[in-house]
């Protein structure tokens, strides 16, 4: 089956923002009074972990774009501002996983948690680490860890994760139990509603699964496991005209895909 048990970012190191608006036109009130804004920090006058910090978020971006080499360059340079900058041993960690080095992602991760061990972030990033190289269970604790932080930006993220490794483990009504917790948090994230769409069918929940699959379309574009899934869906209900609907998406949208070429197969 092609459906993927691993998707989304592996982390939330950058996280944006979005402003709410009203679509009613509405009487604009007065202007406030202008507010004088501090000057840009002159580079001279930042501090070391200042400077560090900028630098992270850098990596972090780069590492996001699977421009590890750069990642790895920004590192260097944060490291010589502040070594005690806890967060950028998160990212080294999550570089050398994806270049496949484990000794130096686990040192790094370890110096991370050493130097900031309630860091929710790095907990998450370590437990996610822990997860994808053969130690799920073990994972479990660290995401329940990051998830105890009441100050934590993003639970949603360790919630799926942790859901994701519960289905690895095949504790599926541990997983269910995540990834409703995370639809509580953040209602209608499409990750969340995705991976639990995807164990709703797998446990022949066919009506569940479909209802989900309404949040995850409002990805755009929708990834092309996520349109598999909703053609299986609506393959094993019956409804032909949704299935065509689905299957025109994938081979619009990814004809070379993996989900293209299993079009014809039988869903599992």
């Amino acid at each position: 089956m092609r459906f993927a048990t691993v998707a989304a970012a592996l982390a939330a190191v950058l996280v944006a923002g979005c402003d709410t608006f009203s679509s009613k036109k509405e009487t604009a009130p007065p202007p406030a009074p202008a507010v004088q804004q501090p000057p840009p920090i002159k580079q001279e006058e930042a501090t070391p972990r200042y400077k560090a910090e900028l630098r992270t978020e850098l990596a972090a971006g780069y590492f996001e774009r699977g421009q590890y080499d750069v990642a790895l360059e920004e590192l260097g340079e944060a490291v010589k501002f502040d070594p005690t900058y806890p967060k950028l041993y998160s990212i080294y960690g999550l570089v050398y996983a994806e270049l496949g080095d484990d000794a130096k992602a686990e040192a790094n991760f370890r110096r991370a948690l050493d130097l900031a061990p309630s860091d929710s972030e790095i907990r998450g990033n370590w437990g996610w680490y822990l997860c994808t190289h053969g130690k799920a269970r073990e994972s479990i604790a660290e995401f329940e860890a990051a998830l105890r932080n009441p100050l934590y930006k993003t639970p949603e993220i360790a919630l799926i994760n942790a859901g994701k490794c519960s289905a690895q483990i095949g504790d599926s009504a541990a997983a269910d139990q995540y990834f409703r917790r995370a639809l509580v948090m953040k209602p209608g994230n499409p990750v969340a509603a995705y991976n639990l769409a995807l164990l709703s069918y797998r446990e022949n929940k066919l009506e569940q699964s479909r209802a989900l699959m309404r949040f995850v379309m409002t990805q755009n574009p929708p990834p092309p496991e996520a349109l598999y899934l909703g053609m299986c869906v609506e393959r094993k209900l019956g409804d032909k005209q949704a299935e065509t609907s689905y299957v025109t998406q994938i081979r619009n949208r990814y004809p070379n895909s993996a989900e293209a070429r299993a079009i014809a197969g039988n869903c599992e």
